[in-house]
């Protein structure tokens, strides 16, 4: 393993969701991870055991995976760190364990992501996961290059409180909302917008593909994979061409903050009407769906006290620049960094 090449203890596993299919993390095995902010509220999933040990102090990095937000939804409901980077930058080896024989079918939307309580760790854990190893054949060779950042002066901001199809609680509109505000007083040029596309046809498009990868549509003509996948490319195409014009967007990390222990499925209270609980993914699904590297950052607290994230979210092979981005806004004071949750310490 890489980071163990370079030096690093590895401690072990952290509780996940069932088939990593889940936005709280609890199963038969291992039982129920906690929000270390408030222990009645759930860590996020499919990575909530990850985001509670960075946010707990337990461990300074994870290293986790992303097929529609199972980075970052832990991140941001337990206010730490986490980037998605684009597809095929961090060889998978290693990640799943298949039957002799069985051939790989999660080959797209799905990434390791790194996860820190502090963007140099981040960056760090980056430079040592990515580029080719030789096994993973889709990882392509191209090198991490460092994007300074110097400030926020005539950065090109795009941001949107949220996204056609989801459903967003105020308080995460508000702190998107506030972030723009901020970062265009610093000296940003930010703008309230997003690509012009088929927002209904990719929603429905990545459940169909999730589908496909986790052989649900096993037996079935090979031509509707391609058709499916050829849909893709248009969207990617489209969210290319918006950040010609754009270094980075802004956007809500969920539905919601962290929300109380529940059985999966059960519809949440947003803004006093309840909504359907796999609607976190309208805001996460999407930097998957169009290949994109999306970082999440801690932004602030909600009424009761629980951590608010947003999304910074760049054009393809652009890990780099979002993480000077996100360095910038912080440096400006527009994004306040990782706090510990109460009783907990930051060594």
């Amino acid at each position: 393993m890489r980071l163990r090449a370079a030096g690093a203890i590895i401690v072990g596993h952290t509780n996940v969701a069932p088939f990593l299919a889940d936005y709280q993390s609890a199963n038969a095995l291992f039982g129920r991870t906690s929000n270390p902010w408030n222990p009645g509220r759930t860590a996020g999933g499919s990575s909530g055991g990850a985001a509670a040990a960075v946010a707990a102090g337990m461990t300074p990095l994870e290293v986790v995976s992303d097929l529609g937000g199972s980075s970052r939804l832990p991140a941001h409901f337990c206010g730490v760190y986490a980037l998605k980077p684009t597809e095929h930058r961090i060889p998978m080896t290693g990640f799943f364990r298949l039957p002799p024989g069985a051939p790989r079918s999660v080959r797209i939307l799905s990434t390791l992501a790194p996860m820190a309580r502090d963007l140099d760790d981040l960056e760090l854990a980056l430079s040592l996961l990515a580029g080719p190893d030789g096994l993973d054949t889709d990882v392509a060779p191209i090198p991490l290059e460092r994007a300074p950042v110097a400030g926020l002066a005539g950065l090109r901001i795009a941001y949107a409180t949220t996204v056609p199809g989801a459903v967003v609680a105020s308080s995460l509109r508000k702190h998107v909302e506030q972030v723009a505000t901020l970062a265009a007083r610093a000296g940003a040029r930010v703008e309230e917008r997003l690509p012009s596309c088929d927002w209904d046809g990719a929603n429905l498009l990545v459940r169909e593909l999730i589908s496909a990868i986790t052989a649900e549509r096993c037996g079935e003509e090979l031509a509707w994979y391609f058709a499916a996948l050829d849909r893709r490319d248009r969207f990617i195409t489209a969210w290319e061409a918006f950040f010609r014009d754009f270094d980075a967007l802004l956007l809500p990390p969920s539905m919601t903050t962290a929300f109380p222990h529940c059985e999966p499925g059960t519809p949440l209270p947003v803004d006093g009407k309840l909504a359907d609980y796999f609607g976190h993914g309208a805001v996460l699904a999407m930097a998957n769906l169009a290949d994109l590297p999306a970082l999440v950052a801690p932004a602030g607290r909600d009424e009761d006290g629980l951590p608010i994230g947003v999304q910074i979210v760049g054009p393809r092979w652009s890990e780099m620049r979002i993480l000077a981005i996100a360095r910038a806004l912080l440096n400006a004071q527009v994004l306040p960094g990782f706090a510990p949750p109460p009783g907990y310490r930051q060594d």
